[in-house]
């Protein structure tokens, strides 16, 4: 919050250093946009630092997963995908196997009966 501040004053007296290079017009006008500037600036700083507050609040009161309970979650969901994955690879290669030897009887059977025919 201070970088963001004293960004915001530097801003504002950069502003305010450009317009003393010009007419009373546009010194005006310039220090009217650096005025809006850093209360931009300083909104967004205060914005950034009630989210900053809710999350550490949320986390403290056990409202909201820390990062590890997130990084938890994470890796049991991608274990879930790994197990998920490899149960249907299983299905996958036991449905295979059981078409070729389907397909391996079915081509003895056909031997067989063009020796038995000849």
């Amino acid at each position: 919050m201070k970088k963001l501040c004293a960004t915001a004053i530097l801003m504002a007296g950069l502003g305010l250093l450009a317009a003393c290079q010009d007419s009373p017009e546009d010194k005006m006008e310039s220090a009217r946009e650096s005025m809006s500037d850093a209360a931009d600036n300083i909104g967004e700083a205060m914005e950034d630092t009630g989210d900053a507050i809710e999350q550490r609040t949320d986390e403290a009161f056990n409202n909201e997963p820390t990062a590890t309970e997130r990084m938890q979650e994470n890796l049991d969901a991608a274990s879930d995908r790994i197990g998920e994955a490899y149960d249907d690879s299983t299905d996958y290669l036991q449905e295979k196997g059981e078409q070729a030897r389907d397909a391996a009887t079915d081509a003895r059977n056909d031997l067989e009966e063009r020796m038995n025919r000849e």
